[in-house]
């Protein structure tokens, strides 16, 4: 993979990125007083064709699906690496994964779960879970069915689907960036299991759960040691929240940790991940090379939508403007 390959998709996404929404976009809708007005605002924005619809129906998850799924055809079209895409994509189609192997052990009817994004069609992906074997799947897909299938045969126990594709799901992120062999997206993958690591650590805490729940549930594709992790899992958050606070994550845990009971808190961990993640990737701007480009707008259209649903959710309930505010994330553009 040459850096110049990127050239002409990365030119594709700069008039793609001046269409995000701004952050004085954002406070426009988080000032307006009520559901309809605040989706009057979004006439002048890219989802100014659905603002009718939306202020009769208020299914905006559909609307913000649409919208991703148009997005990520768009960009697998343009992309000369479609692995690049798929960092991105996978965590859809591990989501389609854990639909269809239950629809298949409980015999119901979960389509309307599905969702249509990513880099294999979901028609695929069935026939996966129904054969055991694909010429179209990487092997990483049918390693994760056979793993997740063989479990449910032997134990009968369906939550244990979720579990297993979970794990399965970072050990198969870091197996693409390592075949994209580009330093700087590994670094952002091996960031984001650690941090996908750290939350799941801080409520496996919160719950009580068991080392053993804890080995099943952590990925080993980080850089955080497991078995260092499961060991924190035994202390209470204030104690693993100072633990933590060690490692090369200290800014983060610090700025996680509940200020009145010194407890780190998972919500918190979120919040800061997407933060330090979007602070990560902003320097891809000023890239004209390479794929960081095309990294930093996926991450940040997935950011505009779940900044979206929380201002939309928030006008729907009446939420007080401090409580939507609080939950977003920090915008890519100003």
């Amino acid at each position: 993979m040459e850096s110049t390959d990127f050239v002409g998709a990365n030119t594709r996404v700069r008039v793609y990125e001046s269409s995000l929404l701004r952050n004085d976009q954002y406070e426009r809708m988080l000032q307006a007083s009520n559901f309809e007005e605040a989706v009057n605002l979004l006439k002048d924005t890219p989802y100014r064709n659905d603002v009718e619809e939306l202020k009769e129906t208020k299914n905006y998850d559909t609307l913000l699906m649409n919208e991703l799924q148009s997005v990520y055809t768009d960009l697998f079209k343009i992309t000369p690496n479609h692995d690049l895409i798929e960092l991105f994509s996978l965590r859809y189609s591990y989501h389609n994964l854990k639909v269809l192997l239950k629809e298949k052990v409980t015999g119901e009817n979960f389509e309307s779960l599905l969702i249509n994004i990513g880099k294999e069609p979901i028609s695929v992906l069935r026939q996966a879970i129904e054969t055991k074997r694909s010429n179209d799947l990487d092997e990483d897909y049918l390693i994760s069915i056979k793993e997740a299938t063989d479990d449910y045969e032997e134990y009968k126990n369906s939550q244990s689907i979720d579990i297993i594709l979970d794990r399965r799901y970072f050990t198969h992120l870091r197996h693409i960036a390592e075949k994209i062999n580009d330093a700087k997206i590994l670094d952002i993958v091996t960031f984001y299991i650690d941090m996908n690591n750290l939350s799941t650590l801080t409520r496996a805490i919160r719950q009580k759960r068991t080392r053993n729940f804890l080995t099943t549930i952590l990925s080993s594709s980080g850089t955080i040691p497991k078995d260092q992790l499961v060991q924190i899992g035994s202390d209470d958050l204030v104690n693993a929240g100072k633990k933590l606070a060690e490692s090369k994550y200290k800014t983060i845990i610090l700025a996680s940790i509940n200020g009145q009971t010194n407890e780190l808190s998972p919500e918190k961990i979120d919040l800061e991940t997407d933060n330090a993640f979007i602070d990560l990737i902003k320097a891809a701007k000023l890239e004209v090379f390479g794929p960081l480009p095309i990294i930093a707008y996926l991450y940040a259209k997935e950011n505009e939508v779940k900044n979206l649903r929380l201002i939309l959710v928030g006008k729907e309930n009446n939420l007080p403007i401090s409580a939507i505010r609080e939950r977003m994330r920090i915008n890519y553009v100003s």
